[in-house]
């Protein structure tokens, strides 16, 4: 049976990449050893981290006064060691909540300076964004963080431009390498590789040069520790990073963000278009001026349909199209890897069974 995987993360990988995996692990470069064995410490590795930072600034024209660091701890981690090199953010920036990861960042935020932070929250409908915007420019905080796009509720900002005069820190982990941003307003940005860089394990972390602080951090805290050591201060995860090469390299061959983000945009309006006309059976989830291209949340009318359709889903070879936990319903991801062929068998099924109950 055909298997179209739609999980949130981790997420599926091209098959052509899983090939190259596959040898690599048996075997790496003929060397007669397996990729799973590299020492990090050895030339072989470091010529991997010096590739896999430069397709990260060429694929997203990265601007020459950024530094990238590769840690572990994902995303969470990054809500304790980004306060914690910046204490001068404690009086000087904004969270805008699209969501529940945003919400969870506020949160840690403010157990870390142990201060309230201020906040804005999405509205649930359509009324209200442009006074939000408008709110979140006015405000006095010189930062502003933001998560780009919400895998639980299927909120998604792309436009970075929409808060010039501000300094973002953005986590990009859902959304990261699915489409072109400018990067002349963001300080720092974050992102988890297993939604479209391959799999857990490893964060790409790209900041300008003058965002840390003098600080007398535990040495794994400490931002100039891994800057100084090139993501090598002590043993990064290099299978993860191995694996994320692989996925620029494919994201390259396959024309970039420009071939890939439009991709991207036609796959969702295509089931963002089909869930609309099926809006007596179905319902949208998100605010339609926030709809996310990479996380496409429904629910189904019906009582009990969500369940069914979720079991037959699965013994039809569909599989991670269950809602978060937190608030059920159906997730479609649409990351770099989910092909039009598979959207359209998706498509298919749910057409079928919408038919038959």
């Amino acid at each position: 049976m055909k298997i179209n995987n739609f999980s949130a993360g981790p997420s599926k990988i091209p098959q052509i990449v899983l090939d190259q995996i596959a040898k690599d692990i048996i075997d790496y470069q003929d060397l007669g050893y397996s990729v799973l064995e590299l020492s990090h410490r050895s030339t072989i590795f470091e010529k991997i981290l010096r590739q896999t930072k430069a397709k990260l600034i060429q694929i997203l024209d990265i601007p020459e006064n950024f530094e990238i660091i590769f840690l572990q701890g994902g995303a969470t981690f990054q809500n304790t060691f980004i306060p914690a090199n910046k204490p001068s953010l404690l009086d000087n920036i904004s969270f805008l909540i699209s969501g529940t990861w945003g919400k969870k960042t506020h949160e840690d935020f403010q157990k870390y300076y142990g201060k309230k932070i201020e906040k804005f929250d999405i509205p649930n409908g359509k009324h209200g964004m442009n006074q939000l915007i408008s709110a979140v420019k006015r405000n006095q905080s010189e930062y502003i963080y933001l998560t780009s796009n919400e895998t639980i509720e299927g909120i998604q900002i792309k436009n970075t431009q929409l808060f010039t005069e501000k300094k973002l820190i953005i986590d990009m982990s859902s959304d990261f390498c699915s489409y072109h941003f400018d990067w002349h307003n963001i300080s720092f940005l974050y992102a988890g590789a297993q939604k479209n860089l391959g799999i857990p394990g490893v964060t790409v972390c790209i900041f300008d040069t003058d965002f840390g602080e003098e600080n007398n951090l535990t040495s794994y805290l400490n931002i100039q520790n891994h800057i100084d050591k090139k993501s090598a201060f002590n043993t990064p995860p290099t299978f993860s990073i191995y694996v994320m090469l692989k996925m620029l390299n494919w994201i390259e061959s396959n024309g970039g963000l420009k071939e890939l983000e439009s991709r991207n945009i036609s796959k969702a309006k295509k089931i963002y278009s089909f869930l609309e006309d099926k809006e007596s059976k179905l319902t949208l989830l998100a605010p339609k001026l926030w709809r996310s291209n990479a996380n496409i949340v429904f629910d189904f009318k019906g009582k009990n349909l969500t369940e069914l359709f979720l079991q037959e889903s699965i013994e039809n070879g569909f599989i991670g199209l269950n809602g978060h936990r937190s608030v059920g319903g159906v997730r479609v991801s649409n990351y770099n890897s989910v092909t039009e062929e598979m959207v359209s068998d998706f498509l298919l099924f749910l057409e079928k069974f919408i038919s038959s109950n």
